[in-house]
C-alpha cells in the first residue's frame, strides 16, 4: 500500500478531477504576478491612460482589461481550489472509513493464533492512530501538486524575465532540496522510534483500565507500573517527538529563510555580476516573494507525508502478520454426527526467532454427544491449546479432526464451527444478542433459572446492563450460549468465578441437563470434587494425553434448571 494509492484506489475518477482542478488552480496562481506586472508596465499605459480606466460602483479601476482578467483568475482559483479540496475531503472521509472497515475484515478473517501473536494493543494503535495519519498524509498530496504547478509556472515566467536569474534560482532550489533531506532523514528516524513506543503505550493503557483493581491494592506495584508501563513510554514518545518536531520546524524555517536569502543574493550580489534592468529586478523580486508561499506549503507538507509513510509501513507490517484463513466462508449443514474424533493431531508453536516452540500432540481421542468430558492438567500442560483445537480456532499442524464422517478441511471448517459454542476464561460478553432472534418469554425463563431476573433485562435484543459481578457476567454468557443451541459446548474454567452454591448448580444440574439434551460437553476444570460428574476425564501433561479415564456419572436435574434448554 503506497501513500497516494490510498486515494486513487478508492475513487480514481474523483481524484483525477481533483488533481486536474488543483493543477488549474496552480496555473491560475502562476499567472497572477505576470498579469499584474504587465498591467504596471508604463509602455502599456497601465496607470497613466484615462481611456483604460473603468468606473464601477463609484470606484475607479485602472487597466480595466487587466483588472477584469485578474478578477477572472481569482474567481477561477477560488472555484477550482475549493472544488478540489471539497472532493478530496469527501474522499478522505470515505477512505478513513474504508481503511478501518478493511482492518475490521482482516481481523475477522485472521486466524486466532495470529491475532493472539500480534496483540490487541498494536491492532488498536493501527486503527486509531495509523489510519488517520495515512489519510492526513494523503490529503496533502494534491496541495503539493497545486503549489508545485504554481512554482513551475512562476519558474517559467522567471526564465522569460531573465534566464541568468532563472538558472541561479534553480541552483538555489536544488541546493535547498538536497540539504533539506538531511534534517528530514533525522526526523524520520525519531518519528519511527516514537511510533514503536505508541504500541507499548497502548498496552499500558489497556493494563491500567483492566487492572485498576489490582493496582489500587498495592502502591509499590502501582507506582512501578505507572513508571514503567506508562510514564516511561510517555517519556520516550515525548523525547522522540520533541526531537522530530524540532528538527522538522528548523528544516521548514530553513526552507522559508532560503527563499529570502535568494532574494537578498540577487538584489545585493547577483546584480553586480549580471546585467539586470530595474524593471526585471522588480519582476524577479515579486516572483520570488510570490513563490515563497508555495515553497512554504511544500516544505510544511513534507513532515506530514513523512509521518504518514511511517504509518504506512506499520500498517503494512501489521497486515503481513495477519494472514487470511484459507477456509471457505460459505456455511452449510454438515452430516449428522455423534462423535468428534482427533486422529494423531499435532499443534506446533513457533518461538520469536521462528524456531520450533511448545508442541501439543499427537492427540487421538473421541468426544461423544450425550457425554461430559473433563480436561484437566497443570499450567502449561496444553489444556488451552487443546480447547482451541476442539473449537477449531487452532488448525492442526498435522493430523485430522472429524465431526462424524465430516473431515475438517478448508471447505468444511466454517460449517463445522457452526456446530459448537464456547465460553473461555478470557471470554467477551457482548451487549447485544447478535445473530439471535429469541422470544422474550424464553429469555425471561433463562434469566430466572440463572438467578439474573433482578439484575438484567433484555430490551430490543440488548442487555440493559453488563455491569455485573464476574460470576453474574459468566452466567449471562452462559445464557447466550444456551440460546445459540449448538451441539458442542466448551466451558473453560466457567465455574471459577461462581459462589459455591451456583458452582454446585453448574456441575450437578446444568451440565447433566446439557448432556440429557444430547449435547457434547467439554469442561476444563480444576474442581476435583466434581470430577464424578464427568463421563470421561482427559489429563494433559507436557502437551500429551497422559490419561483417558471413564467415570461413573450420577446426574441430578432440578425442575427449575430444566428450563435451560427448553
Amino acid at each position: 500500500m503506497k501513500l497516494f494509492d490510498v486515494f486513487t484506489k478508492k475513487a480514481p475518477n474523483k481524484v483525477f478531477i481533483a488533481i486536474l482542478l488543483g493543477a488549474v488552480a496552480g496555473i491560475a496562481y502562476s499567472l497572477l504576478i505576470p498579469l499584474v506586472l504587465k498591467a504596471l508596465e508604463p509602455t502599456l499605459g497601465g496607470l497613466a491612460t484615462d481611456s483604460d480606466k473603468l468606473q464601477v460602483f463609484g470606484w475607479v479601476i485602472s487597466s480595466a482589461k487587466f483588472a477584469i482578467a485578474f478578477c477572472i483568475l481569482c474567481g477561477l482559483i477560488f472555484i477550482t481550489r475549493s472544488l478540489s479540496q471539497v472532493l478530496l475531503t469527501h474522499i478522505a472521509l470515505e477512505v478513513t472509513t474504508e481503511m478501518r472497515k478493511d482492518m475490521y475484515y482482516r481481523i475477522r478473517k485472521a486466524p486466532i493464533f495470529s491475532l493472539e501473536k500480534v496483540g490487541s494493543a498494536k491492532l488498536i494503535a493501527a486503527l486509531t492512530t495509523d489510519v488517520q495519519r495515512i489519510v492526513m498524509g494523503a490529503r496533502v498530496l494534491p496541495d503539493l501538486l497545486t503549489n508545485g504547478v504554481t512554482l513551475l509556472g512562476m519558474m517559467i515566467f522567471l526564465f522569460y524575465l531573465n534566464s541568468d536569474v532563472f538558472f541561479f534560482v534553480a541552483y538555489c532550489i536544488l541546493f535547498g532540496v538536497v540539504t533539506y533531506q538531511l534534517p528530514m532523514y533525522v526526523s524520520r528516524i525519531y518519528i519511527t522510534r516514537s511510533r514503536k513506543h505508541v504500541d507499548h503505550l497502548q498496552e499500558g493503557i489497556r493494563g491500567i483500565i483492566q487492572g485498576a483493581k489490582e493496582l489500587k491494592l498495592n502502591k509499590a506495584k502501582s507506582d512501578d507500573y505507572f513508571d514503567h508501563a506508562l510514564y516511561q513510554q510517555e517519556r520516550q514518545i515525548l523525547a522522540s517527538d520533541k526531537i522530530a518536531q524540532s528538527v522538522l520546524r528548523v528544516a521548514v524555517n530553513y526552507g522559508d529563510i532560503l527563499s529570502f536569502m535568494v532574494i537578498g543574493m540577487i538584489s545585493f550580489v547577483f546584480v553586480n555580476y549580471h546585467q539586470v534592468s530595474s524593471s526585471e529586478l522588480i519582476g524577479v523580486v515579486m516572483v520570488l516573494l510570490y513563490i515563497a508561499g508555495p515553497v512554504s506549503v511544500i516544505l510544511n507538507s513534507i513532515p506530514q507525508i513523512a509521518i504518514a509513510k511511517v504509518s504506512v509501513r506499520k500498517v503494512n507490517a501489521l497486515l503481513n502478520t495477519l494472514p487470511e484463513e484459507t477456509c471457505i466462508e460459505h456455511v452449510q449443514a454438515i452430516d449428522s454426527w455423534h462423535q468428534i474424533r482427533f486422529d494423531k493431531v499435532n499443534f506446533q508453536y513457533t518461538a520469536h526467532d521462528d524456531s520450533p516452540g511448545f508442541k501439543v500432540g499427537p492427540l487421538s481421542f473421541e468426544i461423544q454427544k450425550g457425554e461430559i468430558v473433563f480436561i484437566i492438567g497443570g499450567n502449561g500442560s496444553g489444556k488451552s491449546t487443546l480447547s482451541k483445537l476442539i473449537t477449531l480456532h487452532y488448525q492442526p499442524s498435522e493430523g485430522d479432526i472429524y465431526f462424524g464422517n465430516t473431515k475438517v478441511t478448508e471447505e468444511t471448517l466454517a460449517s463445522c464451527r457452526e456446530e459448537l459454542t464456547a465460553i473461555y476464561s478470557d471470554y467477551h460478553l457482548f451487549k447485544r444478542l447478535f445473530g439471535l432472534k429469541v422470544e422474550p418469554e424464553r429469555i425471561q425463563l433463562l434469566l430466572a433459572a440463572l438467578d439474573l431476573t433482578d439484575k438484567v433485562n433484555v430490551v430490543d435484543n440488548a442487555f440493559s446492563t453488563t455491569s455485573l459481578s464476574d460470576g453474574q457476567r459468566k452466567r449471562l454468557a452462559l445464557l447466550v450460549s444456551v440460546l445459540e443451541d449448538k451441539h458442542l459446548y466448551l466451558f473453560d474454567e466457567w465455574a471459577a468465578d461462581q459462589d459455591p452454591e451456583f458452582k454446585n448448580v453448574f456441575y450437578t444440574e446444568i451440565l447433566p441437563q446439557l448432556k440429557a439434551e444430547n449435547k457434547a460437553v467439554v469442561v476444563i476444570s480444576h474442581d476435583d470434587r466434581y470430577f464424578k460428574v464427568a463421563d470421561k476425564i482427559i489429563r494433559m501433561e507436557q502437551g500429551l494425553l497422559s490419561m483417558q479415564q471413564p467415570v461413573t456419572t450420577v446426574p441430578s436435574t432440578s425442575p427449575e434448571l430444566a428450563e435451560l434448554n427448553g
